[in-house]
Parts: structure tokens; C-alpha cells; sequence
């Protein structure tokens, strides 16, 4: 793996996982909490594509899970967050406005349905305490179209914000 890549995906994750842990907000039936880190996790999927934002994703959320005393929901929030990450970048990295919103509307339901259904069955909550964490997961993942615009933002501001993952070569100057 190049250097540029192995740096840009451990300030992807440190910024992650301090987007998710500035702001954590207490869901009373699950124990859990929610939080604006699908602003960064957005940001970053479409930004620098499917695997960066994966793992900024997944690693970055599940790095506040464990500094902030939810260690019990650190490997559903990798999955979940991972998928949203992945997702995002899959179909929005370096395509239109709408594959961008598709990615990020898929990607959010895929983060909900992933902490429904482990929350439901491997951590035996319970199809209603799963089911009241919905809404906070759906209002956490709506505040991810604040990456989509920040996206947009750096990208005017910076346009060579693709290039940050491109390949770097170097060639001798004859002379």
C-alpha cells in the first residue's frame, strides 16, 4: 500500500471517530447513543471511494464505541458503519449528484437494517428495542447529506480533491 493511501485512510478514521465521539446523544432503549458521523463518513466514501470509506467508516465509529464505553456495540458498529462507508463510495466516488444521493440513501439503510437486525437477535434486545432505535439511526444518517454538500464545498474550494488517491510517480529531470 503507498504512503499518501495508508495516511489519508488514518486521518479518515481519526476524523471519524472524532466527528462521532464530540457529539454522542443516549438512546434510553437501546443503551446506545447517536451522533453527526455520517457527515464525515459521507464526506469521506465519496471523496476518496469505497474502501477508504469503509474503513474510516467501520474503524473510525468503532474506535469511539470503545474510548467512549459502548466496547459490547464496537464489532455491529464496524459492520454497520463500514457498510454505509462502503456503500457510499461504491456508488457515488467519482460519479453524478445522483449516484452520490443514491449511495448515501442506500448505504443509511443499510447502516439501520444492520444495527436493527443485530441488535434484534445477537446482542437479544428484541424486535421493539431494535425498532426504537430506528428513528435516531434514520435522523443519524439524514445528517449525512451534510457530507454530500461538504463534498461539494471542498471540492469548488479544491478541485484536486480526486487526485488525492491517484497514483504518484515520479520521473528525472534530464539535464
Amino acid at each position: 500500500m503507498r504512503a499518501r493511501m495508508i495516511t489519508l485512510v488514518a486521518i479518515s478514521i481519526a476524523l471519524v471517530a472524532a466527528v462521532v465521539y464530540s457529539v454522542k446523544i443516549p438512546i434510553p432503549a437501546t443503551g446506545g447513543y447517536t451522533h453527526p458521523g455520517a457527515v464525515a463518513e459521507v464526506f469521506i466514501a465519496v471523496s476518496f471511494g469505497p474502501l477508504v470509506g469503509a474503513v474510516a467508516a467501520g474503524v473510525g465509529a468503532a474506535i469511539s464505541d470503545l474510548l467512549s464505553g459502548y466496547a459490547t456495540f464496537s464489532p455491529l458498529t464496524l459492520i454497520a458503519h463500514g457498510s454505509l462507508g462502503l456503500l457510499v463510495g461504491w456508488l457515488g466516488w467519482r460519479r453524478s449528484w445522483r449516484m452520490k444521493t443514491l449511495g448515501w440513501i442506500l448505504g443509511g439503510l443499510s447502516l439501520v437494517a444492520f444495527y436493527y437486525v443485530g441488535e434484534a437477535t445477537v446482542y437479544s434486545m428484541g424486535a421493539a428495542a431494535a425498532a426504537a432505535e430506528v428513528p435516531f439511526n434514520l435522523v443519524q444518517v439524514g445528517l449525512g447529506v451534510l457530507g454530500l454538500l461538504l463534498y461539494q464545498l471542498v471540492k469548488r474550494a479544491y478541485p484536486p480533491l480526486d487526485d488525492l488517491t491517484a497514483d504518484v510517480t515520479f520521473e528525472e529531470e534530464e539535464g
